[in-house]
């Protein structure tokens, strides 16, 4: 049985993101924000939606469709200040810290991600 989610999912695979990530602490301000390109190279109900960036490191975020929309024709850049030109998407996503920072060295830190379900303003 595939692991995949739905055909909707499965269509992403081979399209290229641009991907939006706004990170927050645990009252709501703002922390980093990242901008990577990547291409999909896995989606599974499991482990979410992978995608491969020029330099061939592998990213994973939701498997969520939610806050995937059609971009515009353009350039774009990367936080990094690669170019990507046409993407198919972009996406973004706003991650929650969801507890404190006092934990012990070592403990994990709980994050939720939020889908952005308003389309990006381009230009």
């Amino acid at each position: 049985m595939s692991d995949i989610l739905n055909a909707e999912l499965a269509a992403l695979l081979d399209k290229r993101a641009l991907v939006g990530i706004s990170y927050y602490d645990i009252n709501g301000d703002p922390l980093q924000q990242r901008m990577l390109a990547g291409t999909v190279v896995r989606v599974t109900a499991k482990d979410g939606i992978t995608l491969r960036q020029s330099n061939k490191d592998e990213f994973t975020i939701p498997s969520s469709t939610a806050p995937w929309f059609i971009a515009p024709a353009g350039n774009y850049k990367t936080g990094d200040g690669e170019a990507v030109n046409n993407p198919d998407y972009l996406v973004t996503w706003d991650v929650h810290r969801c507890q404190d920072m006092d934990k012990p060295e070592g403990e994990h830190q709980w994050w939720e991600w939020v889908a952005n379900t308003t389309p990006p303003s381009v230009g």
